[in-house]
């Protein structure tokens, strides 16, 4: 049986600058890195599919959480989200001819807002989480620090998900799964509990989406993340894509409307 191959497109929803240290962990101490936030639209195999929904419409609880840490942590101003009005995720959509509910099936990873904020706007599609980042957050160890419930779910994702549309949620386990033809899924953490890396087959070769690698640099040096909740898992990782993948596409990296210009892999 011939697998099936995938279209990806990237799709920016937001940009911040961050410290040089949250992203390149004991290499680059100070000053700041540019960040993108991608979705990407997964269509093949009778699905359209999409990995992350960006910000919610109110981004306002996440840039007083991003701002007064960065200042408390640098004694700068930064970190604070941009989200132009044409990178909500519906409008972005509408832009590529899609509408909510032409979407087959939701991945959302990390479980925090930037990734989770347009959850509740897919009618029809499936939602998929880590299993591990939900029960993380349902039932957080209290030895270890979480992040704020409503900077991981915004309230009204989180309404949705558990009283509006639980039936449309999935949980992926942590080893390796297909949960779409041809696809690769599993629990990577290194970034967060809620961190998962996807392998899918396009016809540029197999291409890795994970939020555990913030810029190609922190794959091609292989330099953990400076925002790590595991060194030890980032360098697992990275071990793993050189024989998983034949391509990686970093969740935050400018740098990807440079080396794919038309924002299409495969």
């Amino acid at each position: 049986m011939n697998t099936p191959t995938y279209k990806i497109t990237a799709i920016a929803v937001g940009s911040t600058l961050v410290p040089a240290a949250e992203v390149f962990w004991m290499t680059k101490l100070h000053g700041w890195e540019p960040l993108t936030f991608w979705a990407f639209l997964i269509e093949g195999a009778g699905r359209r599919a999409l990995l992350n929904t960006g910000f919610p419409a109110d981004i306002s609880r996440l840039r007083e959480h991003w701002t007064t840490w960065c200042k408390s942590a640098t004694g700068e101003d930064g970190h604070d989200p941009v989200v132009e009005p044409n990178q909500q995720i519906d409008r972005a959509l509408a832009e590529r001819g899609v509408s909510p509910g032409e979407i087959t099936d939701v991945f959302a990873t990390p479980l925090t807002a930037y990734a989770t904020g347009g959850m509740n706007r897919f009618p029809k599609a499936r939602l998929n989480l880590s299993h591990r980042g939900w029960v993380d957050f349902n039932a957080p160890n209290p030895a270890i620090p979480q992040l704020p419930r409503d900077i991981v779910f915004p309230p009204e994702v989180l309404d949705y998900l558990v009283m509006k549309a639980p039936e449309c949620v999935s949980l992926l386990p942590d080893e390796t799964s297909e949960p779409l033809p041809g696809w690769q899924a599993w629990f990577c953490g290194a970034h967060h509990r809620s961190s998962m890396c996807f392998v899918i087959p396009t016809k540029a070769g197999r291409v890795a989406l994970t939020d555990a690698i913030f810029h190609y640099r922190n794959y091609e040096e292989s330099i953990p993340l400076g925002l790590s909740e595991s060194i030890e898992e980032h360098h697992l990782l990275y071990a793993r894509l050189r024989s998983a993948c034949d391509l990686v596409l970093p969740l935050y990296d400018p740098q990807i409307a440079q080396r794919h210009p038309s924002l299409v892999i495969g």
